[in-house]
């Protein structure tokens, strides 16, 4: 199959497209260059050291399956394209209730008309200058948890009623919080008028089905909202506190204008599914049955994205061969330095702002944190050159030289972003290998 990805300098071309590991050993030899440490490690001997970075690390991407995407107090909404990690797209599932107060409505109140309303969080991926439709379904079964779970997850999904409720047009512009539609960083979908009648007459009439909020959730169930795929462009978050509002108002000398809202009654339930298309890219064979994709099957490069279940895993099977160097002591430090291969990012398609490392295994299990902080990293938009994440594993590589080689071609690092964006950003790296 014809690869739609664009194809970067090759990495073993240029030294900056590499992941390098830095390394100063304590060695003793007399004709290397000295530096004297007044017998502190060797009484007999100057104490030399040598700045080693030929050390290779075995990079591939992972695939870790199905992650928790409720309780996330974010929805994400939108369709993407990406060269190289396929075309990608979220809807949201919320659980509608009652209004916190049910409202007093007379034989004279009319009603006018009901809009679904929610408000942009500012963080967005991918091409905002599309404009975008956003449609809008009624769920056909409440959105309880499925038996032995506690959680819905990015590949969960609630059946909803195919037949599109109601659907905006809209623009977006995040980074100044505003929309299209000019009502500040809200986005407004109209619904049909017989839709919000029921509701007003409910809220009239007040019958079981309104004042008890467990009837209510079976009558209801809650709301789908999900992108048009035909107009890809970006993918949005959006607050949490989306709700349904019902307008009215009392006639008179003076039309009092009011309305009535129906919230998200349980943000622990509310979730993001997000599906991925990978045909075309270099991870489109990534799967539950098929883990793990070595950088060197992939054009020298892995591939980081979380949110899309793709992580990075670094192994360094040759690192034992250290003692044997001449007169070798001890490692004193140890840089290891990520760099995204150039020409993978933009400012719209940007690395995250933070990569941790964790300890893992052949299992690819996300093990123990080691506490190397997240990387510094700093970027380079301009030459390209200088985008990178820099961590010190010295205490990693003065543990693996203990381990013996074995050990090391199987356990190693692997790349994670913190808690609170793993599932709810969408910024994805390339490392040239």
């Amino acid at each position: 199959m014809k690869s739609h990805y664009p194809i970067p300098v090759t990495a073993r071309h240029r030294l900056f497209l590499y992941v390098t590991s830095f390394f100063l050993l304590m060695a003793f030899a007399c004709t290397k260059p000295q530096i004297a440490f007044n017998g502190l490690y060797n009484p007999n001997n100057s104490t030399n050291v040598i700045a080693v970075d030929t050390f290779s690390v075995q990079m591939s991407t992972v695939f870790l399956d199905s992650f928790t995407t409720s309780g996330t107090k974010a929805q994400l909404l939108g369709r993407y394209i990406d060269p190289y990690f396929g075309t990608i797209t979220s809807q949201s599932y919320s659980d509608i209730g009652v209004p916190s107060v049910l409202p007093t409505i007379t034989n004279f109140t009319i009603y006018d008309s009901v809009q679904l309303i929610t408000r942009i969080d500012r963080t967005y991926y991918g091409d905002t200058n599309n404009v975008q439709r956003f449609n809008v379904s009624q769920l056909t079964q409440v959105m309880n948890y499925p038996a032995n779970q506690n959680a819905f997850y990015n590949n969960s999904s609630i059946p909803y009623d195919p037949q599109i409720l109601g659907s905006v047009d809209v623009k977006i512009n995040p980074t100044a919080g505003l929309t299209s539609q000019r009502r500040g960083d809200s986005v407004k979908i109209s619904m049909p008028y017989n839709y919000g009648q029921q509701l007003f007459g409910l809220l009239y009439r007040r019958p079981d089905t309104i004042t008890n909020p467990i009837t209510f959730r079976g009558y209801f169930k809650g709301l789908a909202v999900y992108p048009d795929i035909t107009r890809p462009g970006a993918v949005y978050g959006f607050k949490d506190s989306m709700f349904l509002r019902i307008y009215y108002h009392e006639p008179g000398v003076v039309v009092v204008n009011t309305y009535s809202d129906f919230r998200v009654v349980n943000q622990t339930t509310q979730f993001n599914q997000i599906s991925v298309d990978r045909i075309g890219t270099p991870t489109q064979g990534l799967n539950a049955k098929n883990p793990e994709l070595p950088a060197t099957s992939s054009n020298n490069m892995a591939f980081f994205q979380p949110i899309t279940s793709l992580y990075v895993k670094l192994l360094f099977p040759t690192i034992s061969t250290l003692q044997g160097y001449p007169d070798y002591v001890t490692v004193m430090r140890a840089d290891l330095t990520l760099k995204p291969v150039q020409g993978t990012y933009s400012p719209t398609l940007t690395p995250p702002p933070a990569i941790n490392l964790r300890l893992t295994n052949q299992a690819n299990t996300i093990g123990a944190d080691p506490h190397y902080g997240t990387g510094n990293l700093s970027i380079d938009y301009l030459y390209g050159t200088n985008t990178s994440y820099t961590y010190n594993i010295t205490s990693y590589v003065q543990a693996a030289l203990g381990q013996g080689a074995e050990s090391n071609q199987k356990n190693g690092l692997i790349l994670t972003t913190p808690q609170a964006l793993f599932n709810t950003t969408f910024n994805r790296a390339v490392f040239g290998n």
